[in-house]
């Protein structure tokens, strides 16, 4: 896949993911971001890295250690991957 397409893809798929963390969360929206990171520049799919807290801030580093808040999270995580595969990026069959 060629890069400016799948860093387009990547971006849709990072705003799926924000939009449904930020939705089973009370967590800050610090937006979607773009770097150069080795493990985003050579993949040949869409790809995200996604950063849900830091454990030196006092009220993430008590959400991070609640299972429950891990769970919302996980799931936000989930329901973002799922709905970019069914509205924005469909499974396509190989060739």
């Amino acid at each position: 896949m060629d890069s400016p397409r799948r860093q387009e893809l990547s971006r849709n798929l990072a705003s799926r993911v924000l939009a449904h963390m930020l939705g089973t969360t009370a967590a800050l929206n610090r937006g979607v971001r773009s770097a150069d990171f080795y493990v985003l520049r050579y993949t040949t799919v869409p790809a995200v890295l996604v950063e849900v807290g830091y454990l030196s801030h006092p009220l993430e580093g008590l959400n991070l250690l609640d299972p429950h808040y891990l769970d919302r999270l996980a799931y936000g995580l989930a329901q973002g991957v799922l709905a970019y595969l069914e509205n924005d990026h469909p499974l396509e069959p190989r060739p």
